[in-house]
């Protein structure tokens, strides 16, 4: 049973597991981009994740570009978040119930923040004042690669580009197909 004093603790500690998976995500989407990681921003996101990451690479595991180290790694902070708010309670979760549970959450989060991007580059393109701004270099470095393929096959039209559109409509069709069988095998496990 929780009490009035756990549930900020709880809540602090959730925040910052939270901010932890979120830089964790954002290293799996620089490597997968190949961003420039000279950008102030990559190197913020390097020096926080490679304390955790350094000691467990010390097999490389990929997949093309994909670490699996760190989508392991990604998988299991995501479960811990999962898991914290409920650690007081004394409820139990299976071990592979969590595991799957937290690899949908991790695949949800992960599109979350490639559709923010997307929102933040557009509107970041009508300002040409902030473009020169390491934010919004890195975002069009992490968007670039998936306009292109739409891009190739939709031709330009009069200085309206509508990838940005046609990728935020793909990334709601795929969190729409991909992620509730995830939970639902989490569910029957």
């Amino acid at each position: 049973m929780t009490n009035y004093a756990s549930q900020p603790i709880i809540f602090v500690l959730v925040t910052v597991v939270s901010f932890f998976q979120f830089a964790l995500i954002l290293r799996l989407i620089f490597e997968i981009m190949r961003v420039n990681f000279y950008n102030p921003v990559c190197q913020i996101i390097v020096r926080l994740t490679d304390p955790m990451l350094k000691p467990l690479s010390f097999i490389p595991l990929y997949v093309g570009r994909i670490n699996l180290i760190l989508i392991i790694l990604v998988t299991a902070v995501t479960a811990f978040k999962i898991y914290l708010p409920y650690m007081s309670t004394g409820f139990e979760f299976s071990v592979n119930t969590l595991i799957v549970a937290s690899f949908g959450k991790f695949l949800d989060e992960t599109f979350t923040i490639i559709w923010w991007c997307v929102i933040i580059g557009a509107i970041g393109s009508w300002f040409m004042a902030y473009n020169s701004h390491p934010i919004f270099t890195l975002i069009d470095e992490i968007c670039e690669p998936l306009y292109r393929p739409i891009r190739n096959i939709i031709p330009a039209t009069s200085g309206i580009d509508f990838s940005p559109i046609i990728l935020l409509v793909i990334i709601q069709v795929l969190q729409m197909v991909i992620i509730p069988p995830i939970f639902q095998l989490a569910n029957q496990l």
